[in-house]
């Protein structure tokens, strides 16, 4: 009897608290996320998914029979996205250690919007089956499978080595339903300019990896809607371009060597013309400084957060440790001397991009190893304020950024008068402290009210549910 009650009460807290009246939050300082300054003392007012009012509350009147949140000395943002996340191309519930173990963590930490950069065959099979899931999860945005070259780095991927080929994979992704395309390191040049064209032609944007045979700038012009983890952005700024391009160390995996030798050619006027381009042609860059620091530190482990190893399926933990150990036996002292070096330069070269005004999004890679699904996008916030931006532009990075990127920008990423009342209230304000994100009282997803002990219950179910054995594994990590 006695567990009986205990797993009504773990059901009953796993579900957003419906309401039958308004859902009113009053004297909380709304931070909106349009770059105004924080409002404090505001009453804002949800209705069904909605917000229908925000004002002083002396001002709003409160529908009756509304419930009612003290939000004094609290502060209310948008919900946060993570642009960069793996894991959503396997079948709902379909294994323990399938993707459903991330729902929780993601949402435990305001994540309330995720990009999946490695989507299924079938996005709208994979649609259908969520929508069976029955419990909360982020809003996915799906990508079509990884498009590579001829030999794929990750499995999984589609190989293409003609125009014919990659011409074919846009279609069969675009009639399936994919929200975008990715592509690849690998993909041939014949190939890339072919998904350009049949994306342009079918209007189903592209994104992804600078492929090697591709300069960065004619990813730019050719219409990449975003370039992920900097790949390229270095070497178009280098006064070398020509002769680190034409190395093609990318290939051999020597990304390290050739950034480093780009940055240490840096050169601001080539810099200045390649981020004007970047911003005249729309060019987002989602940086994945956290994931990066990962890999460059699998030698210490000093970024390893062992206290959230809990929340993570055994056979992750396994694969995670495997590929840091092989990493590890691949390289020697004088690499990961250069390694730590090159952080510091990727969050130069970021904060370099912001001040000239090219677009980021703030995305994690999770999960890579040591990138943890929700966690990691609040380290992605404070490595984005390391690497130059304003509090209030880290924000945007997590919010209205990734809502004007996926054309959502009507309807979500602000805290405004006709937004989907997707939101996360802190405890402390980010706009003083960018760790404060980390400070969640609750978050409200569609509308529905999640407090902190319905938060603390999706813990801890992840927790349990990372200790239980492993079943078939969903395959490796990618970025």
């Amino acid at each position: 009897m006695q567990k009986y009650v205990h797993c009504a009460l773990l059901s009953i807290l796993l579900s957003p608290l419906a309401w039958a009246g308004s859902l009113v939050i009053r004297h909380v300082t709304v931070i909106d996320a349009t770059g105004k300054p924080a409002q404090p003392g505001m009453t804002v007012i949800i209705e069904r998914d909605q917000i229908v009012a925000i004002g002083p509350w002396r001002k709003v009147k409160t529908p009756a029979g509304s419930q009612i949140i003290d939000g004094r000395g609290k502060f209310l943002i948008p919900g946060l996205w993570d642009m960069h996340v793996h894991g959503f191309s396997t079948e709902p519930g379909s294994t323990v250690e399938g993707e459903t173990w991330m729902y929780p963590l993601h949402l435990a930490n305001g994540v309330v919007g995720v990009r999946a950069m490695f989507g299924p065959e079938d996005a709208r099979a994979w649609r259908m089956q969520h929508a069976k899931y029955g419990k909360p999860s982020p809003n996915v945005y799906l990508a079509s499978p990884i498009i590579d070259g001829p030999n794929p780095t990750w499995p999984g991927s589609v190989a293409v080595t003609d125009a014919a080929q990659a011409r074919a994979a846009v279609d069969r992704y675009q009639a399936n339903g994919a929200d975008f395309i990715k592509v690849y390191d690998g993909v041939p040049r014949d190939a890339y300019f072919a998904i350009v064209d049949e994306a342009h032609k079918l209007g189903i944007s592209f994104v992804g990896h600078v492929p090697d045979a591709i300069r960065v700038e004619e990813a730019s012009d050719a219409g990449q809607k975003s370039i992920e983890h900097l790949t390229g952005v270095a070497v178009g700024a280098s006064s070398e371009e020509e002769t680190l391009f034409a190395l093609k160390w990318a290939q051999t995996g020597d990304f390290l060597r050739r950034d480093l030798r780009a940055e240490a050619t840096y050169d601001e006027s080539r810099a200045a013309a390649l981020f004007a381009r970047f911003i005249k042609n729309g060019t987002w860059q989602c940086p994945t400084l956290v994931v990066n620091r990962s890999y460059e530190h699998f030698d210490d482990g000093i970024f390893m957060h062992k206290e959230w190893l809990r929340y993570i399926p055994s056979d992750t933990r396994d694969l995670w440790k495997k590929m840091g150990d092989d990493t590890g036996k691949q390289r020697n002292a004088q690499y990961w001397s250069d390694a730590h070096r090159q952080f510091p330069e990727e969050l130069n070269l970021v904060g370099r991009m912001y001040r000239a005004g090219v677009a980021i999004l703030a995305g994690t890679d999770t999960y890579n190893p040591y990138v943890f699904p929700g966690f990691s996008l609040h380290e992605e916030l404070s490595l984005l304020v390391e690497a130059g931006l304003p509090p209030m532009a880290a924000l945007q990075a997590a919010t209205v950024g990734p809502a004007r990127f996926m054309g959502q920008a009507e309807r979500r990423g602000t805290v405004e008068v006709g937004k989907v009342a997707d939101l996360v209230l802190l405890d402390r304000d980010p706009l003083a402290d960018i760790h404060n994100t980390t400070s969640i009282r609750a978050v409200i997803l569609g509308g529905k009210w999640m407090p902190r002990a319905s938060l603390d219950a999706m813990l801890a179910e992840a927790e349990a549910t990372a200790a239980k054995p492993p079943s078939n594994s969903p395959g490796s990590t990618t970025n």
